[in-house]
């Protein structure tokens, strides 16, 4: 876990690239919205805004570092901190999500 406290962009661009990949709940979870655009015979570029958002949420800390630079070695231990002692308020806003995709879908 240290080494992930002083990755490189090049390392933290591999990492993510391996976990968007290979992560089971995102496969999972990959496999429905597939599953949901063939039962409602859509499309796979309704697909693209979902791949997208993943994409972008998977990259969120390697454009903090792109974007930022050094000043990132400062920031992003204090967002890992917060994301720790805060995970229940990202939990609730992921059910909520979930809650309005599928309202909307109703």
């Amino acid at each position: 876990m240290g080494k992930l406290q002083t990755a490189t962009p090049r390392f933290a661009f591999r990492l993510g690239l391996l976990l968007f990949l290979f992560m089971p709940t995102d496969l999972i979870t990959t496999f429905t919205v597939g599953a949901t655009l063939a039962r409602n015979s859509e499309s796979l570029l309704w697909a693209i805004p979902f791949v997208l958002l993943t994409a972008f949420f998977v990259a969120i800390p390697l454009l903090i570092l792109l974007l930022l630079g050094h000043r990132a070695d400062a920031i992003l231990p204090k967002i890992r901190e917060w994301m720790s002692d805060n995970s229940w308020v990202v939990s609730e806003l992921v059910i909520l999500l979930f809650v309005l995709i599928t309202l909307s879908g109703m």
